[in-house]
């Protein structure tokens, strides 16, 4: 009998594949745009922050990028310009409320940025988790 996956393993695991197919996408722009790149990112972003979250016991009270990072800034430290690139991503999409629902079409050169951030994040995914994923993998 197989023994049953925590939470976080299943946060990681789903993190991982959004991350692959984010790079995937980088060698086949005319495919993934940079909004669908943003999107894939984000989703993976917010899987690998789950990761972390869950191995901890803890759940955040909103999956928006400013409520990731206020509630991960509780427990641990990000970097500055990881913080910066994933308020980003919150500024072009403002989709919580129809009141002001926005979304903002991001430019080719915001696609370093996405990757940069969801490579940085699952790092921090992986330290925090204990987990070790091969970057061959990814």
């Amino acid at each position: 009998m197989c023994a049953q996956k925590e939470d976080w393993e299943e946060f990681l695991e789903e993190g991982r594949g959004f991350h692959r197919a984010a790079l995937g996408g980088l060698k086949r722009p005319g495919v993934f745009t940079p909004a669908l790149i943003q999107n894939i990112a984000a989703m993976g972003i917010e899987k690998y922050f789950m990761a972390i979250f869950s191995r901890r016991g803890l759940l955040p009270r909103n999956h928006a990028m400013r409520d990731l990072v206020e509630e991960a800034r509780a427990f641990m430290p990000l970097p500055e310009t990881l913080e910066a690139s994933l308020l980003y991503f919150d500024s072009l999409q403002n989709i919580c409320s129809m009141d002001s629902f926005r979304i903002t079409k991001p430019s080719d050169g915001d696609v370093e940025r996405f990757v940069e951030a969801i490579n940085q994040v699952a790092a921090l995914a992986e330290r925090e988790t204990g987990s070790r994923a091969a970057h061959n993998d990814l």
